[in-house]
């Protein structure tokens, strides 16, 4: 058995309750510590195999992205391997589809099987202290699971060529000339599963020896050695095929060779290895030597053919033992979610129980973002929306300050309390903000109610202090009724006029004189009465409450008007001149625009107009 550095090696048992120690030596995890998610099940009885590895399994249907963080330490590169079967563990003989990432780079979609297990390998470069490994939902109510997860170092000697700022997918590594899998550690130093291979026409040899000197880093395993494929003979070649995933790839390609006897006197074997036609080497393999011809190849399309071709004059035909094929992934994403918006949705995941669950890449790939996220741009994404209403969040709102592009936040129908925060307010690109249905108490921060470019709702609130807010509606763009506008109109009127009282000459104006009157070019003129009526009392602009759930804010700005009016007397015969210069007060259906001076009206004058305007009713 090969030593391996237990602490190198990190091995998880999906779904298992226990923690063990395998008969290879491998010490066998369960999902916690790692993942906050998910649920352990185990497949059908029908569906259980020999290998107990595969028995267990967890199940994701609570979010649509669910992410292991596995410590990676100072390793540079990583095999990282996913095990899946569904072994019908929900009964409802409908395995799932689903992708699986990488710090936020797409790696594979599963199209899971009833009864085939699923295994996915790749070499991954690592960033950081930890690498992300998510489960991400991709179609609706097909949920995502895994059977086991495996992460163990690359030596920095392997597979020399392979760039180091790209993921390495597994796309074959087969064993030829054999019936039997290889199932990684102890059998592989580097515990990596090698499937058997037999194509047609070609004949199994096996080696006579158990002996071997490897020229080679990524040393396969003796039994994938001393198994062999050779062509029907001499002048025939051997041609393999493999079906790539992803065209206008790059693909790195290891056969692998030895022989399997001491050679003849006259007896030679030489050929010659070409990749979709390229030439690419000569070789000649030896008794208890074992080489390989490493390759990189870029393809257009999908299919990758490999020829040995035998040299002129070899008397023995091509033979090769095994062979590994890589595809390079996209280049890995370098920027990743704004560090800011990072930890301001850090302080939001520790500050509420219900988020405990989330982790990895927020905002990336693009079609798998948090589900209560939206991100734009890419350099980096950032978040522009938090939409967490009906979430069950309970407590005060934490500072999240730094995630200045959110444009739109959600927090209605949530038990949030405590004051609303004034940094809301400040947030540079804010349009939309619902804290409706929550249990906020305070005054609404000025910096919400002074910004025009924010639409706000605090309905639902019922220790939130409106007092301020509603006063400013009623003065500011109150909509009434004919009856409620001939009323508040009076009041306003004998409340000014008791204050400047008019000269000697001048007549007052009568209650059904005002009724339907419109001020234009400073002359009060009759009009016809009206439906309804508006009253412009102030000259600024504010932001008003919303008075019901699905209303937002709107920027409301009417400048008052005044003038001089010229009315006939209610006698008809006595043409009467009124001033009402100091009464900024627009009786219309339609819109005023005119300066006015407001005298001074402190908050018990305010109180007492609203008291004259409620007697008045």
């Amino acid at each position: 058995m090969f030593p391996i550095r237990l602490g190198t090696w990190l091995s998880i048992d999906c779904g298992s309750a226990t923690s063990y120690t395998s008969v290879n030596g491998i010490y066998w995890q369960t999902d916690e510590g790692f993942i906050n998610t998910g649920e352990n099940k185990h497949v059908s009885y029908n569906s259980y195999t020999n290998l107990d590895l595969v028995n267990t399994l967890r199940a994701f249907k609570k979010q649509n992205k669910n992410c292991y963080a596995l410590p990676t330490g100072d390793i540079t590169r990583y095999f990282i391997r996913t095990t899946f079967y569904y072994g019908n563990y929900d009964g409802l003989t409908k395995p799932p589809t689903f992708d699986v990432e990488i710090d936020g780079n797409k790696w594979v979609t599963v199209v899971s099987s009833l009864t085939e297990i699923l295994y996915y390998e790749v070499v991954y470069p690592s960033r950081g202290d930890t690498v992300s490994v998510c489960l991400a939902r991709t179609k609706p109510n097909q949920f995502p699971f895994i059977s086991s997860l495996e992460v163990w170092p690359v030596p920095d000697t392997m597979y020399f060529g392979m760039s180091r700022d790209l993921a390495w997918l597994s796309s074959y590594r087969d064993n030829y000339g054999t019936q039997d899998y290889i199932l990684g550690y102890d059998v592989d130093r580097y515990n990596r599963i090698w499937k058997p291979a037999n194509p047609t026409g070609l004949v199994p040899k096996l080696a006579d020896t158990n002996l071997v000197h490897y020229t080679t880093y990524e040393f396969p395993p003796h039994s994938a050695i001393f198994d062999a494929v050779e062509a029907s003979a001499p002048t025939k070649s051997i041609t393999l095929t493999f079906q790539i995933a992803k065209t206008n790839s790059l693909n790195f390609i290891e056969p692998y060779f030895t022989e399997m006897a001491e050679l003849g006197i006259n007896q030679t074997r030489s050929f010659s290895l070409y990749v979709n036609n390229e030439y690419k080497l000569t070789t000649s393999p030896q008794y208890q030597n074992f080489t390989a011809a490493l390759t990189l190849v870029q393809t257009s399309g999908t299919i990758i053919t490999v020829e040995l071709r035998p040299v002129e004059g070899s008397t023995l035909p091509p033979i090769v033992s095994a062979i590994e094929v890589y595809t390079a992934s996209v280049p890995l994403i370098t920027t990743g979610t704004s560090q800011d918006d990072l930890d301001g949705l850090a302080v939001f995941i520790s500050s509420f129980d219900q988020l405990g669950g989330w982790s990895g890449e927020p905002c990336l790939p693009n079609d798998t973002v948090w589900e209560w996220l939206g991100c734009s741009g890419s350099d980096p994404p950032r978040v522009n929306s938090l939409s967490l209403s009906r979430y069950g969040l309970e407590g005060p709102l934490p500072d999240f300050s730094q995630m200045q592009a959110l444009e739109t936040i959600d927090l209605s129908k949530n038990n949030l309390n405590g004051e609303i925060p004034e940094f809301l307010g400040n947030l540079p690109q804010l349009k939309i903000l619902n804290l409706a249905d929550n249990d906020f108490f305070g005054d609404i921060p000025r910096s919400i109610i002074s910004n025009k470019k924010i639409k706000y709702n605090v309905h639902g609130n019922p220790n939130l202090n409106h007092r301020n807010a509603n006063r400013t509606a009623m003065i500011i763009g109150l909509a009434v009724g004919v009856p409620l506008g001939v009323i508040l109109i009076v009041a306003v009127l004998v409340y000014f006029l008791s204050r400047k009282k008019p000269k000697p000459d001048q007549a007052q104006a009568t209650e059904s004189e005002l009724v339907g009157c419109q001020v234009e070019e400073g002359n009060a003129q009759v009009k016809p009465h009206e439906d309804s009526v508006s009253i412009s009392m102030s000259t600024e602009q504010m932001s008003v409450l919303p008075q019901h759930d699905d209303e937002m804010n709107e920027e409301i700005s009417e400048d008052a008007c005044h003038g001089n009016a010229n009315q006939p007397t209610h006698s008809g015969n006595h043409e009467g001149k009124y001033s009402f210069e100091d009464i900024p007060v627009s009786v219309s259906a339609g819109n005023v625009n005119e300066a006015s001076e407001v005298p001074d009206m402190d908050m018990d004058e305010l109180d007492e107009l609203l008291q004259r305007h409620e007697n008045a009713r």
